[in-house]
């Protein structure tokens, strides 16, 4: 070696010790593209304490009018449930985060191949470089942070056993080689925008909240909705039931019966929210709870095996029910034909039934009732529009459920539904019972108290949902 080159190995290792390390981890280097990015593990100790927004990580709102790679704003409401559930939640997972540093910040060791497409590296980020930016993860991050000052220094026993957990369990952080903000936005996009799991797929995968186990429970036990409840996409869910041998007939959402389900149960209509929705359910398990001295599952299923009782007595009485369970109606033809193949259908016999259930009157007779009533597409009647021309209107549920069309196609007067909205089936959910509370024995349907307490209409007698609550 020349006296030159040792000169220069010298000055590169001062450099080195110039520099102290910010942050070293060993991990797999792969790529996406041209992108290099490494991934490797935190403990959530780790990532509370140091891959902060307080110490090593950055972020800032996007700014349109600025150059540097920006986030979405913090959502507090998000957040917060995150912290919450892993205050409670045993399976604390967390997923991948997302960050992201210039490529020549980062000193890459390589140590050895792990196969096609990686490599074990040790990565060496320095103080002098800027701290990674978030690109996913934001929400889970401020969580994980705000959970561990809460639990660090606690000796509350729940507080111990999360603490715990945060010291033994970790996440994978997966840092992305770049620093253009411009192709981090589009990356950034590009992972907000992906597909939302959807509200039925949540209904019947996340146990975790009383309205999920109890649409679950009801949708596999009851028989108009075993193996009838829609929460795959129509490919997905056709692929499924041949791998089982079945015919893919489904007749509802998922959601759609497990909000049935609660609005039988006795939330009714007083729900604005998934949220609010949960917390009445709970008031009512929970008041069952002490008042029969049962635990909160005994009391769930016992709800769910009324719910189920209910449903199936109006599967074999209503018109179109009672055909698809004497098998001469498939759901496709039964939505086809009649009003209740929709949700919003669905939603005024569940919370007509609520009514009943709510008002002390036997909700088997309300059904009796409700199985007179004009539910086919096709029962309409002569009327005059507004200039006094001859049309056609649904018999019972027409500005409601129902809105009939001239069809110049076909020539004649066609009923279909008038869309899913919760003002539609309000509408139609108090016409029907104004004219149950006509018929003897079933007068309380027909009060304001009964809408007051179904949620109908508020104390005033204002139709409407009741006024959010803080």
């Amino acid at each position: 070696m020349t006296p030159k080159q040792s000169s220069q190995v010298d000055l590169g290792l001062l450099r080195k010790l110039e520099a102290p390390i910010k942050f070293q981890k060993i991990g797999t280097l792969t790529m996406a593209g041209a992108m290099k990015k490494i991934s490797f593990s935190a403990t959530y100790k780790e990532i509370a304490e140091r891959f902060n927004f307080e110490r090593l990580l950055s972020r800032r709102d996007f700014d349109v009018e600025s150059e540097q790679a920006g986030n979405r704003d913090i959502a507090e409401s998000h957040w917060k449930k995150i912290a919450e559930s892993l205050m409670t939640d045993d399976r604390p997972f967390v997923g991948t985060l997302t960050v992201a540093l210039a490529q020549d910040q980062v000193e890459i060791s390589h140590l050895s191949s792990l196969g096609e497409g990686a490599e074990l590296v040790q990565s060496t980020v320095r103080e002098s470089a800027p701290n990674p930016i978030t690109e996913d993860g934001q929400h889970r991050i401020t969580a994980l942070l705000d959970v561990w000052k809460r639990v660090k220094d606690s000796d509350d026993p729940d507080h111990v056993r999360v603490r715990k957990l945060f010291e033994n369990s970790s996440a994978t952080i997966e840092m992305l080689l770049e620093d253009n903000p411009e192709k981090l936005a589009a990356i950034f996009v590009r992972m907000a925008s992906t597909r939302r799991i959807s509200a039925s797929l949540i209904a019947v995968m996340d146990m975790s909240t009383l309205q999920n186990r109890l649409g679950t429970y009801v949708m596999n036990h009851s028989e108009l909705f075993a193996n009838r409840s829609a929460y795959l996409g129509a490919k997905a869910a056709r692929a499924l039931a041949e791998k089982k041998g079945k015919d893919f007939d489904d007749l509802y959402p998922a959601a759609a019966v497990r909000n049935a389900a609660a609005s039988i149960a006795g939330v009714g209509l007083k729900d604005r929210t998934p949220e609010q929705r949960e917390k009445l359910l709970q008031d009512i398990v929970g008041g069952l709870c002490r008042k029969e001295q049962k635990k909160q599952d005994v009391v769930l299923e016992d709800i769910g095996r009324e719910v189920v009782a209910l449903i199936d007595y109006a599967y074999k009485t209503l018109p179109g029910w009672r055909e698809m369970k004497r098998g001469v109606l498939s759901s496709k033809e039964f939505k086809d034909i009649y009003l209740h193949g929709s949700a919003a259908g669905l939603y005024t016999i569940a919370n007509v039934i609520a009514a009943a259930r709510q008002q002390e009157i036997s909700p088997y007779l309300v059904i009796d009732e409700l199985a007179k009533l004009p539910w086919r597409k096709d029962a309409l009647r002569p009327a005059k529009d507004h200039d006094g021309e001859g049309i056609q209107v649904h018999e019972f549920f027409e500005g409601t459920l129902a809105i009939t069309t001239w069809d110049s196609r076909r020539s004649e007067w066609r009923s279909g539904p008038a869309g899913g909205t919760r003002s539609v089936y309000n509408a139609a959910i108090e016409k029907v019972l104004s004219y149950l509370g006509g018929i003897e024995g079933l007068g309380g349907l027909g009060v304001v108290q009964c809408a007051v307490d179904l949620g109908l209409t508020s104390e005033t007698g204002q139709r409407g949902r009741p006024k959010k609550t803080a």
